[in-house]
């Protein structure tokens, strides 16, 4: 009888801090597989307490070879009630959404695509990692890049909304590279910044590892959250 042996796994925490005292205000925690069929998954549990905002959001989100989203499950509460559940499916050029939400009852949605997508937008910090595994790399420091209309679950800051599917236009730069030490470790690391937002987001750049998996290490908003999200725990060999 063969043993049990359970798919690769990474886990972790990320710390949402204030900027200026370095209080928490919220935890990720997140842990990503890979199966035998080449998909990686990453599910996150996220609590974040910031001004009026009180939000417990839990997400699913699945990558091809290609990093390109295939299926993702995102579940909302606002203040300690439940506020939305949706499920996404991505395939070709469609993308399909059934959710339901508190405000808006029942919704059924289905939606052109344009390949190769950024990414699916969960607000996860690691998902936001995620989306920028298909970044050009290869075309140097400076360079910006758009993939068209991205596709995410919420136009919130915080997810706190839907959800349902919406659109955003905004692309990434790469910024150069970096070590970064956190509580976790030391990390060789690629900076991001967001550049095009349409959603009145303030300024955001984020290092990311060059290990393969796009590991969220660090991440700054300025504007009102004035705020740094950094890798605290980290379990786990990487998955590439």
């Amino acid at each position: 009888m063969s043993g049990f042996t359970p798919l690769p796994r990474r886990r972790g925490r990320i710390d949402y801090l204030h900027y200026a005292d370095r209080s928490r205000w919220g935890i990720e925690d997140w842990s990503m597989t890979r199966g035998t069929d080449g998909l990686r998954v990453l599910t996150a549990h996220c609590e974040m307490r910031f001004g009026q905002d009180d939000v417990v959001r839990d997400s699913v989100v699945s990558v091809d070879s290609n990093w390109q989203p295939v299926e993702s499950y995102v579940r909302i509460m606002n203040h300690g009630l439940l506020t939305g559940t949706g499920w996404f499916r991505f395939e070709g050029e469609t993308a399909d959404c059934e959710s339901w939400t508190v405000a808006g009852g029942r919704i059924s949605q289905r939606i052109a695509i344009t390949r190769p997508m950024r990414g699916f937008g969960v607000h996860a910090v690691q998902s936001d990692g995620w989306m920028a595994a298909s970044f050009p790399f290869e075309r140097g420091v400076g360079h910006t890049h758009f993939w068209g209309k991205n596709v995410l679950h919420s136009l919130h800051h915080f997810g706190a909304t839907g959800p349902f599917l919406h659109q955003s236009e905004s692309g990434l730069r790469f910024e150069g590279e970096d070590t970064i030490e956190t509580r976790a470790g030391r990390f060789a690391c690629r900076r991001l910044s967001f550049v095009g937002m349409t959603n009145n987001h303030p300024d955001y750049d984020m290092w990311l590892s060059t290990d393969g998996d796009c590991l969220y290490v660090k991440g700054v908003v300025q504007g009102y959250m004035d705020s740094a999200f950094e890798l605290a725990e980290l379990e786990g060999e990487p998955l590439a």
